[in-house]
């Protein structure tokens, strides 16, 4: 292993950390399962499946452990990558 030394002048007031990112610092917020979207997949003509809150097989927080996730909707056809619009996006404001 080899020690490598830094030097940064940083302004007044500014907050350093080293080995933890402000996004992982955030507490998970476990949110209820989100309402039933209207529609269906674009692309397979399928209902939206609930994917339901749980804990990630593949990524993990900076102390190691599996990421937690809130439940989401998703095309119910495996390997399509298709979600539903937000609850909040209107479809007939969008620009296109």
């Amino acid at each position: 292993m080899k020690t490598i030394v830094i030097t940064l002048q940083v302004p007044d007031g500014v907050n350093v950390s080293v080995g933890q990112s402000q996004a992982s610092s955030k507490p998970f917020v476990a949110r209820e399962d989100p309402p039933v979207p209207n529609g269906y997949c674009p692309i397979h003509e399928v209902p939206w499946k609930l994917i339901p809150a749980g804990v990630s097989r593949s990524k993990v927080d900076d102390q190691g452990n599996p990421k937690r996730f809130n439940a989401f909707y998703v095309c119910s056809e495996q390997g399509c990558n298709e979600k539903p619009p937000k609850v909040n996006e209107n479809i007939d404001s969008l620009p296109f």
